[in-house]
């Protein structure tokens, strides 16, 4: 019996401590701020806060992919075409801009028959193997679809690009009279 009264005494003794640390304590209140220490804060003349930021179609990663995913894999003859240069909207020409939007077409055009060549060239594989009764190598799947998938990402990149271009062209009004 004691045994037990002497363990019902520790459990209480146990939930009073444990009670004892959720108890909340009052933290004391942050002193006010004076209106001439609020009056003082004010922004230089030049500096703004909220200054627009213009943002069209902008591409998450714009890092060019690796030499290898341009060039011949495998003896496929597939050779990816190199991206067009970027044209700065704000200081290009309307000729300038035509010219990139030309070349945004070209080289979509040109992707897409690189497209066409690594799927050709990976069918043919295919079917030599189901021939052989050989099974394909499946990394040289795994690194042809990552070729076609880079390249379907720089189009992307390219047609943001243009976009950009023609967007901050527009919007800057170059050789618009003032």
């Amino acid at each position: 019996m004691l045994k037990r009264i002497g363990m019902g005494m520790v459990l209480v003794a146990a939930v009073a401590g444990a009670g004892a640390l959720f108890v909340a304590r009052a933290s004391p209140e942050p002193s006010p701020v004076a209106p001439s220490q609020v009056a003082l804060r004010v922004l230089p003349a030049g500096d703004k806060p909220f200054a627009r930021i213009c943002k069209s179609d902008e591409v998450a990663d714009a890092r060019p992919s690796p030499a290898w995913v341009g060039a011949s894999y495998a003896s496929d003859n597939c050779r990816a075409p190199s991206m067009p240069a970027a044209i700065n909207g704000f200081t290009a020409s309307r000729a300038q801009v035509v010219a990139g939007m030309e070349a945004q077409k070209r080289y979509v055009a040109a992707s897409d028959a690189f497209e066409r060549c690594i799927q050709d060239f990976v069918m043919a594989r295919k079917l030599r193997a189901e021939r052989s009764g050989q099974p394909v190598s499946n990394s040289l799947v795994i690194i042809e679809n990552h070729r076609i998938i880079a390249s379907q990402r720089d189009k992307k990149i390219v047609s943001a690009r243009v976009r950009t271009a023609i967007n901050n062209f527009n919007e800057y009004g170059s050789e618009c009279p003032g």
